[in-house]
C-alpha cells in the first residue's frame, strides 16, 4: 500500500490516494500501521533544504492531501476506542511559528483512540491562545508538538508562564524537537511520539 499510496501523493492524485486509504480501512488495515509507517514513512522521507522550493512546493501538496486522509480515518479511531480508568482531557498544539501539525492530529487521534478526551489547536499557537484554552476547559495534559527545534525558545516562553499559571497541567512533548532536545526541559513529564510511548504513559500513570 505504501508505494501505491506515496506516488498518489506526489503526483496530487487525492482520488486515488483517498480510494486507497478508504479501502485498506474498511478492509480492516491497522489504524496504528496506517499512521506509523504508512503516512509518518511517507512524510519523514521528505527532508526540503530551504531554499530547495520545488521539494517545498511538493511537500505541501502532500501534506494538504495527508490531511484529508488523516481525517478520514477518524471514524475507524473511534471503531478501535477503548476506556480510561478516569475521564481525562488533552489539548495538543503546536506553538507559535510551528506550521508542522499532521503529527500533532495523528498523535490526537491516537489519544482518543486510548480514550483521552482531546482538543486540538493546531498550528502557530500564540501563548494567549493556550492560556485561553486552558483557563475555559478542563484540561489534564497540554501535549506541545514541535517539530521544528528552531521553535524550543517558544516552548520554554510556554513551559515559564504554564508552571506558574497552570501548575496542575501535565505537560507532554512531542516531535523531532522534543526528541532531540528532551534533556533540556525537566518539567515535561514525558515524550510521547508513538502509539507504544502513549501505551507505556498511560501504563505508568496509571491511567
Amino acid at each position: 500500500m505504501r508505494d501505491k499510496l506515496e506516488k498518489a501523493l506526489m503526483n496530487n492524485d487525492k482520488p486515488t490516494a483517498t480510494t486507497l486509504t478508504m479501502n485498506a480501512l474498511e478492509q480492516g488495515f491497522d489504524i496504528v500501521t496506517f499512521y506509523e509507517e504508512i503516512l509518518a514513512g511517507i512524510l519523514n522521507d521528505i527532508d526540503c533544504a530551504e531554499d530547495d522550493f520545488n521539494c517545498i512546493w511538493l511537500e505541501h501538496q502532500m501534506t494538504w492531501i495527508t490531511r484529508g486522509l488523516i481525517e478520514m480515518s477518524y471514524p475507524y479511531v473511534l471503531k478501535k476506542q477503548t476506556k480510561l480508568k478516569k475521564n481525562k482531557h488533552a489539548l495538543v498544539v503546536c506553538p507559535k511559528d510551528e506550521t508542522h501539525d499532521l503529527g500533532a492530529l495523528i498523535g490526537a487521534n491516537l489519544l482518543t483512540m486510548h480514550g483521552f478526551e482531546t482538543t486540538v489547536l493546531g498550528a502557530n499557537t500564540p501563548l494567549k491562545t493556550i492560556e485561553s484554552a486552558l483557563s475555559n476547559l478542563h484540561v489534564d495534559y497540554l501535549v506541545i508538538s514541535v517539530s521544528n527545534a528552531y521553535h524550543l525558545f517558544e516552548v520554554q516562553k510556554i513551559l515559564l508562564r504554564l508552571d506558574t499559571a497552570f501548575p496542575e497541567v501535565v505537560i507532554l512533548g512531542s516531535g523531532r524537537g522534543f526528541t532531540q532536545n528532551a534533556h533540556r526541559f525537566k518539567s515535561v513529564r514525558a515524550i510521547i511520539n508513538s502509539n507504544d510511548d502513549i501505551i507505556a504513559f498511560i501504563k505508568k500513570e496509571g491511567l
